[in-house]
């Protein structure tokens, strides 16, 4: 709290004093880290001995160093040594970054592989000694994948899938208060599914005799799970909407368990939009970390055109020059434990 970069996160400014209000477009944060070419899109990020440290969609994984979240923030080159043996590219969707300890990390992605249908992804992992890297897949087949793919056995393989070739993507990591680790994931297809599945103790695999559940279905578009266990709840966070418009937000959902469909009847609370984020287009691909003064933060994406954010009738599958920057929110909760974003931070 004394700390000089403490005091600087602290200090940011854009000040939201309550989401439901939709504050002018002038008001908008400007991004924490927007590099050139493919931006910073489905930011992943984790703090680790007073550094925050993140992984966004790209080629291997690129990553990113920051001494305070607000930056500034230097790209460190691709996470990945190498794609794993049955991915047919490179290109890493929406990886996760998870701590297993302090000299073991996991980062897991999404990848192409062959047999399913375009863009269509199954699910892998791959190990370091930092949360820098290099980062080596692990050895066989993929951690989750649907039947019909062309690869190695996978850890996960429902039986019965919605749809046997649509693929799987957005992973994300979650330790329960007694320690048992899970992977949540989202299938691709409509009505949107997202699944969990327990893992072994150092992440890397499906736990002996676990298979996945599901924990939502719906018929819209949802994906990017992200959980929190709060006073004895979980509170799944996720993106909502399609992707390459600004009506693309973060939502919220709370869960007494995680047993099969336990977020199915839940209420699905809007947290980031385009209206109370002062005009971010398409506020999602969010990440929750740990803070340096002891809170957290909500890092998240939104289309920029040119240095500022895309008008709102913006779509990324026809327009041009949309790309994705990283931005960042403190995330608060409150007297009923529900998440609140209280501010947002830009660059000083």
């Amino acid at each position: 709290m004394a700390s000089p970069r403490r005091r600087a996160l602290g200090a940011s400014v854009a000040f939201v004093a309550c989401l439901n209000i939709t504050l002018p477009a002038d008001a908008a944060p400007r991004p924490v880290f927007a590099p050139g070419g493919g931006g910073f899109a489905d930011p992943t990020v984790v703090s680790h001995n007073d550094q925050f440290y993140g992984m966004s969609t790209g080629s291997l994984a690129p990553s990113a160093q920051g001494n305070i979240g607000t930056g500034p923030w230097t790209s460190e080159g691709p996470a990945l040594t190498a794609k794993p043996s049955w991915a047919t590219s490179g290109v890493m969707w929406a990886p996760d970054l998870e701590r297993i300890s302090a000299n073991e990390w996991v980062l897991y992605f999404a990848a192409p592989v062959d047999g399913l249908d375009a863009n269509q992804r199954c699910i892998g992992a791959a190990t370091a000694s930092s949360p820098l890297g290099p980062f080596t897949p692990v050895a066989g087949g993929p951690l989750v994948c649907p039947g019909l793919a062309n690869t190695p056995a996978p850890d996960d393989n429902v039986p019965g899938r919605p749809l046997t070739n649509a693929g799987v993507i957005d992973p994300s990591g979650f330790k329960d208060s007694d320690g048992s680790r899970f992977l949540l994931y989202k299938t691709q297809q409509l009505p949107s599914s997202l699944r969990i599945v327990r893992l072994n103790a150092a992440g890397t695999h499906v736990a002996s005799g676990a298979t996945s559940r599901q924990l939502l279905r719906s018929d819209r578009i949802v994906e990017n799970p992200v959980l929190v266990k709060r006073a004895g709840d979980y509170i799944l966070f996720a993106s909502r909407g399609p992707y390459n418009q600004c009506t693309y937000e973060t939502i919220w959902m709370r869960a007494q368990g995680l047993g099969t469909n336990a977020f199915n009847t839940v209420t699905q609370h809007p947290l980031l939009t385009d209206g109370n984020t002062g005009g971010v287009c398409g506020p999602g691909g969010a990440d929750i970390a740990a803070a340096l003064d002891g809170g957290q933060r909500i890092f998240f994406h939104g289309w920029l055109c040119g240095s500022g954010p895309c008008p709102v009738n913006f779509d990324a599958q026809t327009d041009d020059g949309g790309r994705r920057g990283m931005y960042l929110g403190v995330l608060g909760w409150d007297s009923n434990d529900n998440p609140v974003v209280n501010k947002f931070l830009s660059p000083e």
